[in-house]
């Protein structure tokens, strides 16, 4: 007897080669919509096939200490599709009508993939008793539909939970965040609805869209949103006053890089304490309103300056600069002045002094645009500044 999926991965592999070059668009919607449905019950199959290994902790013959970790390692899937798969698959441990329901083709993988993402262990004590007209309402509505209803699902789950015991095991506010091989900072949050609404609509208050012709382009709206926390963060760690009291930044920094000579790969340092390497546009950028206590290094260990503060405007020199530009200087930005950070248009680092005619307002934006790209800002004669970028007709 011919293994059934050996035979279904010759079967795919020949409906690869498939010419297709001279089919209609009417024979090309059926063909998509026929193999989606032949992927709707082979998802099916492997939500069922998971559950069985999951039950038998298949995972542990090979000395992993989950089924996440691994599929992670001997499966074509990311860590949360992962998650997500054994997720579901203990759901359907837990509702076996439901299960049934999947396995007739009544309903589908994305239905009981929706339900499961709103599941908990305290959910969970509830599902027996809703179970039927869960599934019933997987059978009938579509899938935009059934994540509405498991979302009011999950809050009258919620109601009568906290009605037991007083709110003390409800979900908690969380932020996950880790530092990427590159530096950045990459996580995931999850908060209650009210707080989350309430964070949403301040970002966007914060960052509104950007006018369709911005010189720099529009940012999405992911993109908005991560400028406006930035801008929060900043904010916050000054003291509600910006320029005040500027956020204290750890740089070690080797003299080579320092003098922007070529970098050593090996034994070359830039970057900040706690977080990693960092470019020397980054470190410009700090310079202009950080205060750095530095560390000069020859080499891997030999130390040759450390302590000294570098330079950054004084609150005098940053209300006035703040009154003077009014907001930032960037064609068509229109972020007021107390969210701006203050710009050297001579960089500290090259020698540049802090002088009020020679800094300008740039929200973080654009402030860190202008240090890592062509876009640059000069004074003119009167003591007004343009910004420019040798690609751009003035």
């Amino acid at each position: 007897m011919i293994d059934p999926a050996a035979r279904m991965g010759a079967d795919v592999a020949e409906l690869a080669l498939e010419d297709r070059h001279g089919w209609t668009g009417d024979a090309l919607s059926a063909r998509l919509v026929e193999l989606l449905e032949l992927r709707e019950r082979l998802d099916a199959a492997v939500v069922g096939l998971a559950g069985q290994w999951r039950h038998r902790r298949g995972w542990e013959a090979d000395g992993a200490l989950s089924g996440e970790a691994w599929l992670g390692h001997h499966a074509p899937l990311g860590a949360a599709e992962a998650r997500h798969l054994m997720k579901t698959a203990k759901l359907l441990e837990a509702a076996p009508r439901l299960a049934d329901s999947l396995h007739a083709g009544e309903t589908t993988t994305a239905h009981v993939g929706a339900l499961a993402r709103v599941m908990s262990p305290r959910r969970r004590s509830l599902l027996a008793e809703h179970e039927a007209v869960l599934r019933e309402q997987a059978e009938v509505l579509s899938i935009k539909d059934f994540n509405v209803l498991v979302r009011r699902w999950a809050a009258v789950a919620d109601d009568h939970l906290a009605a037991d015991d007083h709110d003390e095991h409800q979900p908690r506010n969380e932020l996950n965040a880790a530092v990427t091989m590159d530096g950045w900072i990459d996580g995931k949050f999850r908060m209650d609805p009210v707080s989350g609404a309430t964070l949403l609509a301040t970002l966007d208050h914060l960052a509104p869209p950007d006018p369709v012709d911005a010189p720099d382009g529009a940012r999405t709206l992911a993109g908005r949103r991560g400028d406006a926390l930035a801008d929060l963060a900043a904010w916050y760690h000054q003291g509600g006053e910006p320029g005040t009291n500027p956020p204290n930044v750890d740089v070690v920094v080797d003299i080579v890089t320092l003098n922007g000579d070529p970098v050593d790969l090996v034994r070359g340092r830039c970057e900040l304490a706690g977080i990693g390497p960092i470019t020397r546009a980054t470190l410009e950028r700090l310079g202009c309103g950080a205060t750095l206590r530095r560390v000069v290094m020859a080499g891997e260990s030999v130390i040759l300056d450390m302590g000294r503060k570098v330079r950054f405007a004084t609150p005098a020199q940053a209300r006035a600069i703040r009154i003077r530009d009014r907001g930032c200087i960037f064609p068509s930005c229109n972020r007021p002045a107390r969210w701006c950070d203050i710009h050297h248009c001579d960089e500290f680092a090259n020698g540049g002094h802090t002088d009020v005619g020679r800094m300008c307002c740039l929200c973080r934006r654009h402030h860190t645009l202008v240090h890592n790209s062509q876009w640059t800002v000069e004074v003119n004669a009167d003591g007004t500044f343009r910004v420019t970028h040798p690609a751009r007709a003035p």
